[in-house]
This record gives C-alpha cells, sequence and structure tokens, in this order.
C-alpha cells in the first residue's frame, strides 16, 4: 500500500512514541503544545536531537509526499529522481516509527498514537494521513532522509515529492546533527525542481 503524508505546518518528523512520552515525562513537559516548548527552550530542542528523542526537518511545502523506509523494503522506481540526500540525525527506537506531519505536535494527543496510521477524509471524500507508524528493532539509528521527485508530475490529490528513510543502527551516539541548520540543510524537495 502507497503511503502517502499529508505534512501539515511545513515540517515532517520521526520518533518513537514511548521514547518521546519518557523524553517528556523526565523534561515535566505537562504541555499539549509540545512543538511551541521546544522552539521556546532550546537546550531541551538540542538535548532531544542528542538523545535520539525526535528528528523534525522544516521547511517543507505543505503538500502530499510519498512516504518510504528502505528497511521496510520500499524504493523508489524509475519514475522518481532523487534530489537529495541528508544523514546521521540519531532517532532512538522502542519497537516502532513514527513519521508523522510537524502539525500533529502543536495540540500532541498521545491517543492519536494507537493505531498504525493517523488518518481523516476532505469533505470531498480525499483521504488524509497525517502519520503513519513502521515497526522497527529497538534500539539506537542513524536515520538518513532522501528526497525525491515524481519525473511526469500529477494532478491534485496525487503525491509528486518524497521522503525515503533509511535506519542503520548503531551502538551509541557521537554527536549529534540539527536539522534545522538551514545554511547545511534542506529539505524543502518541492522547490527543487
Amino acid at each position: 500500500m502507497e503511503k502517502v503524508l499529508t505534512a501539515t505546518s511545513y515540517g515532517i518528523s520521526l520518533f518513537s512514541h514511548k521514547i518521546f512520552q519518557d523524553f517528556l515525562k523526565t523534561e515535566k513537559v505537562r504541555t499539549k503544545k509540545v512543538l511551541k516548548n521546544f522552539q521556546e527552550n532550546h537546550e531541551r530542542y538540542l538535548s532531544s536531537l542528542k538523545d535520539g528523542v525526535w528528528v523534525p526537518f522544516v521547511p517543507i511545502d505543505t503538500l502530499k509526499y510519498s512516504i518510504k523506509v528502505e528497511n521496510k523494503g520500499e524504493f523508489f522506481d524509475d519514475d522518481w529522481v532523487k534530489k537529495f540526500d541528508h544523514k546521521d540525525f540519531n532517532i532512538h527506537i522502542d519497537g516502532s516509527i513514527w513519521i508523522t506531519g510537524l502539525g500533529l505536535l502543536l495540540e500532541y494527543d498521545k491517543t492519536k498514537f494507537i493505531d498504525d496510521v493517523i488518518s481523516s477524509e476532505t469533505l470531498d471524500g480525499i483521504p488524509l494521513s497525517f502519520g503513519f507508524r513502521y515497526d522497527l528493532e529497538s534500539g539506537k539509528y542513524l536515520v538518513k532522509i532522501t528526497g525525491y521527485s515524481l519525473k511526469e508530475k500529477l494532478d491534485y490529490p496525487n503525491a509528486n515529492y518524497g521522503f525515503l528513510f533509511s535506519f542503520v543502527k548503531v551502538d551509541h551516539f557521537e554527536g549529534f546533527n540539527d536539522p534545522r541548520e538551514d545554511e547545511k540543510y534542506n529539505f524543502n524537495v518541492a522547490d527543487m525542481d
């Protein structure tokens, strides 16, 4: 099944739900406005990256994106062209990883993360998916994010852009990379055609 994510709030985030919740509990973060909390507490944000709690990447256009995980045998075919590779972002996984639109962290609701997908529909009946869960072996990983663009663009509501996530298991983290370093990383694949 093709997984198409509707990216909200101009970004995508990766996190293992249990690791994310444990971090919030340890940091005594009680607000549902988790994204705002990270924005206002830079040291907390950096600590979360160092510990592999999550990987947020912004800015990207608010569009639909095809999502694939190499560890699950998923790849983009010859109809797509690779636009970038950004790698070595820390991510700590406890049995599964969520790939979500960043908007889910504007008003974080842990009860939404029960099934394998977070979705709804437009009034016109167009399906919208805001997050997908993938089962992966527990451990520490470095994730590579590769952006793709469809060679022949399709009409809405099709996804003309996509991201491939590749997870490489490591024994421990050595330093960290901040995906929000704009001078170093550009994830906006829709702006690369």
